[in-house]
């Protein structure tokens, strides 16, 4: 990652002039190019892993995430089939990677660049406004960390810079949860609560009155921290199961901790066994026992989105915070109640997609927290296709300008 012994920074005093750009949805500028945590394309032109996972070239059965380096060889290999079907002879040769994490997003970038052994160049933003404006750049890793995501114009220019020719032979990788949609450090808080929504909505479902929601947050912000990891994985679905069975009171949350002290208690399938055995002698609700049975089914067959009930509520939650607002809402009052689209990241896409750049929108977000099932869709689009408010500052002179 980024090295410190590498950094460079710039700072300027730019204020940060945020606008209403009017509406439009991720499908105006990516179309149905868009593949989620299963690794199967919405564009059905291209093959998904269930049918492809041989051809990519992946050693197991699971779906890797994003920050494995089985996750590159299988987005390599999405990019190369996309050239393919939009029928472009030209090789690939470059990738771009714009995204908000340097752990998931420029890992993953790193390991295409490993694997591909092409040229390229990486964006992570996370806007900061108390902060003067800074960029770090890791020259020797080509990633550019800006704190502004109006940095992206600077980067573009920096990009061409470095001898890349953003023209038919780029992919260009672009993350949705918090960069294309809900832009981290501006609007990013928007996403989490609908993500919470979808939680309390499904908590509700099942545990009715009996739903104790203060527990609930005490243990859920205790537990969603790296030192619980290893129970966890870092995965809000298993955290929201694990939440839910302590406030069944099936298993108590001291009694949990203890195990954890102990080293008794290990991983998350350990704790799906537990709770199995601990309802066999104690018993458990209709709602619940439903709950678990899907939930210890999808952990069986290496599904990294088990709890699909709670991913299926935070879709609809999601979907409902995005362009309900009056268009002549003011700007901060869009960038606290709606999820948005960044302004800037719409503007680069659109930029790149002009020069023949391949674009690809690729995210870890659960497919059943973004898509529609059958029974929702005469309801709900899909969230690449839902209507939102454009947010940010342009950057359009300053791509003019390098075309």
């Amino acid at each position: 990652m980024i090295d410190v012994a590498m950094r460079v920074s710039f700072r300027t005093e730019t204020p940060i002039m945020m606008k209403n750009f009017g509406r439009a949805r991720l499908s105006d500028y990516f179309g149905d190019s868009v593949i989620y945590r299963n690794l199967e394309p919405l564009d059905k032109r291209l093959p998904g892993l269930k049918t492809a996972g041989y051809k990519m070239g992946l050693s197991g059965e699971q779906i890797p995430r994003k920050l494995d380096a089985e996750y590159a060889k299988a987005a390599l290999w999405f990019a190369q089939e996309a050239q393919r079907v939009r029928k472009v002879t030209a090789a690939l040769g470059e990738v771009l990677m714009v995204g908000d994490t340097l752990l998931n997003d420029g890992r993953a970038f790193e390991n295409m660049r490993r694997e591909s052994g092409w040229q390229g160049a990486c964006f992570i933003g996370s806007e900061r406004p108390a902060d003067p404006p800074a960029v770090e750049i890791d020259e020797q890793a080509h990633i550019y960390a800006a704190n502004r995501w109006v940095a992206l114009g600077d980067w573009a220019k920096w990009v061409l810079q470095q001898g890349l020719h953003l023209d038919e032979r780029t992919v260009v990788v672009v993350d949705i949860d918090k960069t294309a949609l809900g832009a981290k450090g501006r609007n990013d808080q928007v996403i989490d609560r609908a993500r919470l929504q979808g939680i309390y909505r499904t908590m509700d479902s099942v545990m009715g009155r009996d739903f104790n929601r203060r527990a609930f947050e005490e243990q859920y912000n205790e537990l969603n921290r790296a030192r619980y990891h290893f129970l966890t994985g870092d995965n809000q679905d298993y955290l929201a199961y694990i939440c839910l069975v302590l406030n069944t009171g099936l298993i108590k949350y001291d009694e949990m901790l203890q195990e954890i002290e102990k080293k008794s208690l290990e991983n998350f399938e350990q704790f799906v066994r537990w709770v199995g055995y601990r309802m066999h002698s104690t018993g458990a609700t209709e709602a619940f026992r439903q709950v678990h049975e899907a939930v210890g089914n999808s952990v069986r067959m290496g599904d990294p989105t088990p709890f699909k009930r709670f991913r299926r509520e935070e879709f609809i939650s999601t979907v409902e915070h995005m362009g309900h607002m009056p268009d002549d809402t003011p700007v901060e009052a869009l960038l606290e109640e709606e999820i948005t689209l960044t302004q800037e990241v719409c503007e680069l896409s659109q930029w790149l997609g002009e020069r023949g750049c391949l674009l690809l929108c690729l995210s870890d977000k659960p497919d059943e927290a973004s898509c529609p099932t059958p029974q929702m869709a005469a309801r709900y689009a899909p969230l690449h296709k839902t209507e939102t408010h454009l947010i940010g500052e342009s950057i359009r002179d300053e791509l003019r300008a390098l075309t």
